[in-house]
């Protein structure tokens, strides 16, 4: 018998409350600034304490030293090209658990085609396909669905997503995702039940 699951959503038995959802995309939010925000509280001397020790996970032990090596130079000032990686990879996050929880949630109550009529909903939904799938930042495939009602392009704000661009890596800086985030947010709050 393997173990059990640790951190599982409980079963549920009826849709999440708009109250729920909010409180998850504010999750979805912390988690990313705190992400952002904590490797910038620790002191150099701190880091250089911490490439000495080994950080443990349940049964697994893994040794700091080579993070601290990758994420920062000799006098531990952060290595701003693992600093945006790191940065990268908490906003696929938060931009695809955002879309994804917005997603559930309008299925479950169904209020789907609300969502489906923002003028921004496909850019997101684009966005959480590029995010989602393999190496995460290539825009791979345009969809189906929109090839079929020959819509070749998406805009959210300022930003487009068309059908050139495919297999070219799409870029997203930190504020493009927090700015989606709060349309996001501001959208459940304003026009869901």
């Amino acid at each position: 018998m393997g173990r059990p699951v640790v951190n599982a959503l409980p079963s549920r038995t009826k849709p999440l409350t708009k109250d729920e959802l909010l409180n998850g995309l504010n999750i979805v939010l912390n988690n990313f600034l705190y992400g952002c925000i904590c490797p910038e509280l620790v002191s150099p001397e701190a880091w250089g304490k911490a490439s000495q020790r080994t950080a443990v996970f349940g049964d697994v032990g893994i040794k700091l030293g080579p993070l601290v090596r990758r994420a920062r130079s000799a006098d531990y000032a952060a290595d701003e090209g693992f600093k945006r990686n790191y940065q990268n990879s908490l906003l696929r996050t938060m931009m695809r658990d955002a879309h994804e929880l917005i997603l559930l949630y309008c299925r479950e109550t169904r209020q789907f085609p609300t969502y489906r009529a923002q003028p921004w909903f496909q850019f997101a939904r684009l966005l959480r396909n590029v995010m989602s799938h393999e190496e995460g930042g290539t825009l791979r495939k345009w969809p189906a669905d929109l090839l079929r009602e020959g819509i070749t392009s998406v805009t959210w704000r300022e930003r487009r997503l068309d059908t050139t661009m495919l297999d070219q890596r799409l870029v997203l800086y930190p504020p493009d995702g927090l700015e989606l985030l709060k349309d996001q947010i501001d959208f459940v709050t304003e026009k869901l039940s």
